[in-house]
C-alpha cells in the first residue's frame, strides 16, 4: 500500500509542534542563565554554589535539556532553509536574493537581543552561519551526508583531545583562569542590580558581548553542523514523505538512544564526582553534556516524528505549534521576562533552580496562551512579520 505524502500544512504544523517543543526546553536552559552571571563563571571555570535540590536539578538539566533544545531549534533552522529557497525557487522569485535580506534582518534581530538584553543570544549566530549554509544548498543529499560524517569525526576528536590533557595540567590551567576570574562574579552582580541601564549596557558589552563575538566562529560552525543535518532531512523529504523514510528513522531513534545511554550514565557519575579528576571534572562534564546535546535532541526529534504520525498525539501536542508559529516573537518575549524577573527584582546573583523551574512552568503556558489569542486575529506574530515584511521588501498583510 502507498502511503499518501503529509499534505504542506500538514508539515508546516508537525514543525510548528517540533518548534515550540524546542521552546519548552529552551525557556529551562536560559532561567538558571538569566539569575546569575553564568557567562563569567563559564570563560573562567567557577562553580557556582548549589543547595542540595539544586544538584539533582541540574543534574536533570544536564542530563535532559542542556543543549539538546538548541540543537533541535538549530536543526528546524537547516530545515526551514530548505522549505523557504525551494518555495522561492518554484514561485521563480530570486531566492539567494530574499535569503540574503532574511538573513540580515535575523543578524540586526540577533545583534540588538545580544547588545541590549542578554548576551545568551543565537539569533545573530544563526543569521551568520546561515550565510555558510547557503553554499551547501545546490548540493547533492549524499554530498551533504558525506560532510555531517565528516563533521561529526572531526568534533568528536576535537573534544576528545580534553582527556588526553592529565587531569594534574588541567587542574593547573583551570586555577589560572580561576585567577583572573577573581572578583568578576562579584562585579557582574554589581552591574546587574545596582546600575543605570546604561551602565549596564556598557558593562555587558565589554565583559560579555564581546567574548561572544569572539567565539562566534566556533560557535557558528556548530549550528552549522545542525542546520546542514536539517537540510540533508529536506532534500530527503523523510518528514514530507515520511513512511518511505521510516525504516531510516527507526534506525536514527534507536541509534542516538542507545548513544545516549551511556553519555548520560557519565554525566551523572561524573555529578557524583565518583571520579577525582579534581577541577578537571567540570570540563569533561562539559564535554559529555555538549555531545549528548547532539545525540538526545536526534532522538527527541525522532520520536516526536514518531509521534506525530498519530492522530491522538498530534491533538496532545496541537497547543505546542501556537508558540512555534512565533518562535522568533516568543524567543525573545522569554528574555525580557526573564531578564526582567531576575534583574528587575533582585534576584540577579542568587541562583535557585527550583525558582527557575517554577517560573518556566507558569510562563510556557502563558506564551500558548497568548499566541492562541494572538493567532485567532494575525496571521503572524509581531516580530515575525516585521522579519517577513523586511524580508520581502514590502508590508505584509497582518490580520486573517
Amino acid at each position: 500500500m502507498i502511503s499518501k505524502p503529509v499534505s504542506h500544512n500538514e508539515r508546516l504544523v508537525s514543525l510548528d509542534i517540533i518548534r515550540g517543543f524546542a521552546l519548552f526546553g529552551i525557556i529551562f536552559v536560559n532561567m538558571p542563565l538569566f539569575q546569575s552571571p553564568q557567562l563569567v563563571a563559564d570563560l573562567y571555570m567557577i562553580s557556582q554554589p548549589l543547595v542540595e535540590t539544586d544538584k539533582w536539578i541540574r543534574v536533570f538539566l544536564d542530563v535532559f535539556i542542556e543543549n539538546k533544545f538548541f540543537s533541535i531549534f538549530s536543526f528546524l533552522f537547516g530545515l526551514g532553509f530548505y522549505i523557504f529557497m525551494n518555495r522561492a525557487q518554484k514561485k521563480g522569485k530570486r531566492f539567494y536574493v530574499l535569503y540574503v535580506r532574511r538573513l540580515t534582518i535575523l543578524a540586526l534581530f540577533g545583534f540588538m537581543h545580544l547588545v541590549f538584553l542578554w548576551y545568551g543570544d543565537i539569533l545573530l549566530n544563526y543569521a551568520l552561519a546561515g550565510f555558510l549554509l547557503l553554499l551547501f544548498y545546490n548540493r547533492k543529499s549524499k554530498t551533504i551526508l558525506r560532510l555531517l560524517v565528516l563533521f561529526t569525526v572531526a568534533f568528536i576528536f576535537l573534544l576528545s583531545l580534553n582527556f588526553f590533557s592529565s587531569p594534574e595540567e588541567l587542574t593547573i590551567e583551570i586555577q589560572q583562569l580561576q585567577a583572573e576570574g577573581a572578583g568578576k562574579m562579584e562585579e557582574a552582580i554589581d552591574y546587574y542590580q545596582n546600575k543605570s541601564y546604561l551602565e549596564w549596557v556598557s558593562y555587558r558589552f565589554i565583559n560579555e558581548v564581546i567574548p561572544i563575538l569572539m567565539n562566534l566562529p566556533f560557535s557558528m560552525l556548530t549550528a552549522l553542523y545542525m542546520f546542514l543535518l536539517g537540510l540533508y532531512v529536506g532534500k530527503r523529504h523523510i518528514i514530507s514523505e515520511f513512511h518511505s523514510h521510516k525504516h531510516l528513522v527507526k534506525r536514527v531513534w534507536w541509534g542516538s538512544l542507545l548513544c545516549s545511554i551511556p553519555i548520560s550514565i557519565s554525566i551523572v557519575v561524573l555529578h557524583l564526582d565518583v571520579f577525582n579528576f579534581g577541577l578537571a571534572n567540570e570540563l569533561f562534564l562539559q564535554v559529555f553534556v555538549t555531545v549528548s546535546g547532539l545525540s538526545l535532541s536526534l532522538f527527541y526529534i525522532s520520536s516526536l516524528l514518531f509521534l506525530l504520525q498519530k492522530e491522538k498525539w498530534r491533538k496532545i501536542l496541537h497547543p505546542l505549534s501556537y508558540i512555534g508559529r512565533m518562535a522568533l516573537t516568543n524567543y525573545i518575549l522569554q528574555t525580557i521576562i526573564g531578564v526582567g524577573i531576575f534583574t528587575g527584582f533582585g534576584l540577579f546573583g542568587e541562583v535557585h533552580l527550583g525558582l527557575g523551574i517554577i517560573i518556566g512552568l507558569i510562563v510556557f503556558p502563558i506564551q500558548i496562551l497568548f499566541s492562541y489569542l494572538w493567532l485567532k486575529y494575525f496571521k503572524y506574530g509581531p516580530l515575525e512579520w516585521i522579519w517577513r515584511s523586511a524580508t520581502y521588501g514590502e508590508f505584509q498583510s497582518l490580520k486573517l
